[in-house]
């Protein structure tokens, strides 16, 4: 009977075992972390000295981000700065993973970097992409990367090029103040920060499942250093952003109206290559931009348009002014002016969830007040969400 109770015991602290584990495996980490504060960052993420901007959220740069960007870049002048800048954990995290990401044909002129993947707490979670070289104290820590390891191996397509990521699991907890690695060779790196408790919407969340807890990593810092960071809060030509100390939004989508992300009917691969988003900048909230990946015709697909819009007429309109009423509007857009409007780009609602855009180019010669004249429904193309 003594034989059979320890045998029972024995299998019972086994399956217990065996049970904690699948816990910590399917429910991550996240179950053993601190929760969260207002404030969990107590050090600047990177060396500041070398920053001369830092972009806010929905940055557009089509095919590859058509869709308002769900994360930050931090940039340096590569002239001044060729070796890079050096980047910190900005508080506890709890890394989960690291990544070697291999580019082919190379991004710029880079081929491979990594990504490093944390949790701050147990609702908070981010990443930094585009790390050129990990510090010495995460080598130590992954020795390598590949199958050879037992990494996992991911593989897709962005914009026409093939994407590898070796994916290393490490459950790695850091301080704030350790370094991590060196970015910036190839100008900036990529940092975002997803709040579950933050909640974003659109009219097609399909597309947007990695959008959806997007927030301001700014905002996550204590208010010295978030103060600090806001002064770099820039364009590409260094113009302070407007309104001042903007972070930027990803979620414009307003039903009903044409505001917000389409995707082209028809389309094959990456729902964003293919994209359309009608919607504000970046960089100044109240100019509106028109970001177009494939669409079919290089003339004027993959590039970004934007123009200053109108509460009234047919001309420049508000997008969530733009409803299914049977009427074409119109942009005339900065990048098409030089002494004269000569391009110009039409839009139609034909269903409460599609639109017809159409780009017209009136060979050099001077467009009318009013272009409308110019509008073929058959050379539209048609995008839906």
């Amino acid at each position: 009977m003594k034989k059979k109770y320890l045998a029972i015991i024995i299998i019972s602290v086994i399956v217990l075992a065996g049970l904690s584990g699948f816990l910590i495996y399917y429910f991550g980490f996240k179950g053993y972390l601190p929760e969260c504060s207002e404030k969990p960052f107590t050090n600047y993420p990177v060396d500041m000295d070398r920053i001369t901007s830092i972009t806010p959220l929905g940055n557009l740069n089509p095919p590859a981000h058509t869709f308002p960007t769900d994360h930050m870049y931090f940039y340096t002048n590569i002239t001044m700065y060729p070796d890079g800048f050096e980047i910190f954990a900005p508080g506890f995290l709890n890394i989960e993973s690291i990544e070697k990401v291999e580019y082919n044909p190379p991004e710029g002129n880079i081929s491979e970097d990594y990504t490093i993947n944390f949790y701050a707490c147990r609702n908070i979670s981010g990443r930094f992409a585009h790390v050129n070289n990990l510090s010495d104290y995460l080598w130590n820590k992954v020795n390598g990367f590949g199958t050879v390891y037992g990494d996992s191996v991911d593989k897709y397509e962005v914009a026409g090029m093939n994407v590898t990521r070796y994916i290393k699991n490490v459950n790695l907890d850091v301080n704030g103040g350790i370094s991590l690695g060196i970015a910036g060779l190839g100008g900036g790196y990529d940092f975002w920060l997803k709040d579950e408790r933050i909640q974003l919407n659109w009219v097609n969340n399909v597309w947007t499942r990695e959008f959806q807890h997007a927030a301001c990593p700014l905002d996550y810092f204590t208010d010295l250093l978030k103060n600090n960071m806001t002064t770099f809060l820039k364009n590409y030509d260094n113009t302070p952003v407007f309104p001042a100390n903007y972070c930027g939004r990803v979620d414009f989508d307003v039903a009903d109206t044409a505001q917000g992300i389409w995707v082209r009917n028809g389309y094959t691969g990456r729902p964003e290559d293919n994209g359309l988003s009608l919607v504000y900048s970046n960089f100044n909230s109240s100019l509106g931009s028109i970001s177009i990946g494939y669409a079919g015709n290089s003339t004027w697909d993959s590039r970004v348009y934007t123009f200053n819009p109108s509460g009234t007429g047919f001309k420049n309109r508000n997008f969530d002014e733009v409803i299914n009423d049977g009427n074409v509007y119109f942009y005339l857009c900065k990048e098409f002016y030089s002494a004269h409007y000569t391009k110009v780009i039409f839009l139609k609602m034909i269903t409460d969830r599609s639109v017809k855009l159409q780009f017209y180019d009136n060979g050099g010669f001077p467009l009318p007040a009013d272009p409308r004249t110019y509008w073929n429904e058959t050379k539209a193309i048609v995008y839906s969400r």
